[in-house]
C-alpha cells in the first residue's frame, strides 16, 4: 500500500471514528461490520460484541428498505428502548452493498418528536457533508504525498550523481507539496469544528460584526487597495460570533483574491430588512464567473480558476455554507465573467423597522 492510500485510509477512519453520529457498516445481510465508538455508548455494547450483531436486533421497528430514514426505537444491552433518528446510506449501486447507519440519541416527550428528529436530519445532514469533505480531502491529499515520494527518490538520484541543480529542484517541489499537504489537513480540522462544534449564540450588533471581520482583514484590504462601502441598519442578529465573522471574512477573502489584475477591488457591504428578516449583500467588482457555477462554489475543494494564478484549497465558501446550514440560514451568490459577484446571506433579525427595497 502507498504512502497515498495509507494517509486516505487514515482520513476515512478519522471521520469514522471520531464524528459525533453512531455509525455502523451493515453487510447485505443486515449484519454489523464495524461500529465507532459513539455507536458502541448508544447501544451499550462493546466493540467485539456490537460487531456480529444483525440490525434487526438493535433497531426492531426500522424497515430501511421503505423507509431509509425516520425515527425509531432501538434496543440497548440493558433491554432498555431508546428514541433514534435512523438513516441508511447505500455504499454502492449494486443489490447487497453495503450499508453505512446513521444514527442520533432523541431525546424528549412526544410533542418534541418532530422537531427533534428535524434536528437530528440536520445533524445527520452535516456529518455526511464532513464525511463527504474528508473523502475529498482524501483524494486531493494523495497529491502532494505523491509528489513527496517521487521527488524525495529523484533527490535522492541527484545526490548520489552530486548535480546541485537537480537537489534544489526537488527539495522545492518536496517542500511545496508538504505545505499543500499541512493546508489540507489543516483545513479539514478547521471544517470539522465548524460543523460540530456547539454553536454559542448571542445577540450580535450587526455593524460592530462586520467592523470586527474587516478589522481582522486590515492588511490584506490595504494591500489590495480596497475601496469599502459600507451601508447596514441598525439591527441585531442571533448568532455566533466567531463562526458569523468566519463567513464574511471568508467572502470578503474572496472578493481580494479573485480581483482584477492590476486593479484596485470595490466591495460593498449592505443590509436589507423587513418586520422578521435582514438581507445581508456582499458585492464585488472582480473576475467573476458564470452563473451555471452558483451553487459548485459552495461545494468543498472545488476551485473554477487556475490553481497556478488563484492558489488556494477551495474550503473557504463551502465553509461559509456549513455556518449558514448550521444556522438554519440562507446562503446564495449571483455573478458574472467579468462584473464581479454578490454573495447574499438571508436571517433572522431581532429588531427590524424597515423594509426590504422592492
Amino acid at each position: 500500500m502507498t504512502d497515498a492510500q495509507t494517509a486516505a485510509d487514515d482520513w476515512r477512519r478519522l471521520v469514522f471514528d471520531e464524528t459525533s453520529a453512531a455509525l455502523m457498516l451493515i453487510d447485505g445481510d443486515g449484519v454489523v461490520l464495524r461500529a465507532n465508538a459513539e455507536a458502541q455508548r448508544l447501544f451499550r455494547y462493546p466493540a467485539q460484541d456490537l460487531c456480529g450483531r444483525r440490525l434487526c436486533d438493535l433497531l426492531p421497528d426500522f424497515a430501511p428498505v421503505t423507509s431509509p430514514c425516520s425515527g425509531v426505537f432501538g434496543a440497548r444491552r440493558d433491554g432498555a428502548r431508546i428514541p433514534v433518528f435512523a438513516r441508511m446510506t447505500p455504499l454502492g449501486p449494486e443489490p447487497g452493498a453495503n450499508m453505512l447507519a446513521t444514527l442520533f440519541r432523541l431525546a424528549g416527550g412526544r410533542k418534541d418528536t418532530a422537531s427533534l428528529v428535524e434536528r437530528a436530519a440536520g445533524l445527520e445532514e452535516a456529518n455526511e457533508r464532513l464525511a463527504r469533505f474528508a473523502f475529498v480531502a482524501s483524494q486531493d491529499l494523495q497529491e502532494p504525498l505523491r509528489k513527496i515520494a517521487v521527488f524525495a527518490d529523484l533527490m535522492q538520484k541527484a545526490i548520489t550523481r552530486g548535480v546541485r541543480e537537480e537537489i534544489v529542484h526537488a527539495n522545492e517541489v518536496m517542500r511545496f507539496s508538504a505545505l499543500r499537504a499541512r493546508a489540507l489537513v489543516e483545513d479539514l480540522l478547521s471544517f470539522s469544528r465548524i460543523v460540530n462544534d456547539e454553536l454559542e449564540l448571542a445577540a450580535l450588533d450587526l455593524r460592530a460584526a462586520i467592523d470586527a471581520s474587516l478589522a481582522a482583514l486590515g492588511p490584506s484590504l490595504a494591500m489590495a487597495q480596497a475601496r469599502l462601502e459600507v451601508d447596514l441598519p441598525r439591527v441585531s442578529i442571533s448568532a455566533d460570533a466567531m463562526q458569523f465573522q468566519r463567513l464574511v471574512r471568508n467572502i470578503l477573502s474572496n472578493a481580494v483574491k479573485y480581483r482584477k489584475p492590476g486593479r484596485p477591488v470595490s466591495i460593498a457591504i449592505r443590509g436589507f430588512r423587513d418586520e422578521t428578516q435582514l438581507c445581508l449583500a456582499i458585492a464585488d467588482d472582480g473576475i467573476g464567473f458564470e452563473a451555471q457555477y452558483a451553487q459548485r462554489v459552495f461545494e468543498p475543494l472545488k476551485q473554477l480558476h487556475s490553481k497556478v494564478d488563484y492558489p488556494g484549497s477551495g474550503v473557504g465558501l463551502a465553509m461559509c455554507k456549513a455556518i449558514a446550514d448550521r444556522h438554519g440560514w440562507r446562503i446564495s451568490v449571483e455573478a458574472q465573467p467579468g462584473v464581479g459577484a454578490t454573495f447574499f446571506i438571508v436571517l433572522p433579525c431581532c429588531e427590524a423597522r424597515a423594509q426590504f427595497p422592492r
